[in-house]
């Protein structure tokens, strides 16, 4: 299997270290995203990362789906829980983090394409649905604690939210999260993804 991504997505990140946490051998492809290769636009219409390609051709594209793809390649670790109830938990926690990756992402876009003239209420806008996302983290930190992909795509988005937007990630504003977000990245799978 090949894996199309880049370093700093996150989620090509949460793909890559859901890999590492199950022992999964992946070619790594980095792909240029402004100048999209015939590899990547072929493999994925939308020409977007991540996009895994079999070794028979058929590729998969969303980092959801993906992850939920290798999660069912082996048993151990289970990042995505068989219990149906517990099932949509863990889904419904990842969403939430996708989210705060997608919000993160438009806020530096548009910080990037337009630093002296950007859009500041679409900014806000999104700075509020990440903290807000954020908090309920904090209140239900519990639910991270163990290993799964809801826990890693938290990771994921928290890491690229402080990448990109480190004025957000404040300590007293999720005490728990942040404590949490410290530990957790430790993991060697979290280590070795960093972005950067």
């Amino acid at each position: 299997m090949k894996l199309l991504y880049t370093k700093r997505s996150p989620y090509a990140r949460k793909v890559r270290i859901v890999t590492l946490e199950k022992k999964i051998t992946m070619e790594l492809l980095e792909e240029d995203l402004i100048n999209k290769s015939d590899r990547l636009t072929t493999s994925n219409p939308l020409g977007k990362i991540p996009t895994l390609i079999f070794d028979h051709g058929e590729t998969l594209c969303d980092s959801p789906v993906i992850c939920a793809y290798l999660d069912n390649l082996k048993e151990s670790p289970r990042l995505i829980p068989q219990d149906p109830k517990e099932r949509l938990r863990v889904l419904h926690l990842e969403a939430i983090a996708d989210g705060i990756m997608d919000a993160s992402i438009a806020a530096y876009m548009e910080k990037n394409r337009h630093p002296g003239d950007f859009h500041a209420p679409f900014i806000q806008t999104q700075e509020d649905s990440i903290h807000r996302a954020l908090k309920y983290f904090d209140k239900h930190i519990a639910e991270l604690k163990n290993l799964s992909l809801a826990s890693i795509a938290v990771a994921c988005a928290m890491g690229y939210a402080n990448f990109r937007l480190p004025h957000l990630i404040k300590k007293e504003s999720y005490p728990d999260l942040i404590k949490w977000y410290q530990e957790f990245s430790q993991r060697p799978s979290l280590l070795e993804t960093r972005p950067g």
